[in-house]
């Protein structure tokens, strides 16, 4: 039983380092570079949200219903900004097969 375990726990690690895969997706754009733009989007999206006075730290692990409203706000607007920042460059949402 220990060794299932162990095996399950290794599966899970290694799974964590997976590379995330880039949910947008440009066919007149080198695939190489669809990740540096979105990443380059979501810090400045990061950057933009934060930067209206709002210091709710989405990291935090602290919990209560005022924060957790706090932080899926803060996703939320994130997430928005990082769309408009990706379809502005040209990309397009990626189905689950694409």
């Amino acid at each position: 039983m220990p060794f299932r375990r162990l095996v399950v726990i290794i599966a899970l690690c290694a799974a964590g380092c997976a590379p995330a895969r880039v949910p947008w997706g440009n066919p007149d754009i080198p695939k190489d570079q669809w990740s540096r733009d979105w990443k380059a989007c979501k810090r400045t999206a990061e950057a933009d949200v934060v930067g209206y006075g709002d210091d709710t730290d989405i990291s935090a692990s602290s919990s209560s219903p005022f924060r957790d409203y706090d932080r899926n706000n803060q996703r939320q607007r994130i997430n928005s900004e990082v769309a408009a920042c990706m379809t502005d460059l040209g990309y397009r949402p990626l189905g689950k097969g694409e």
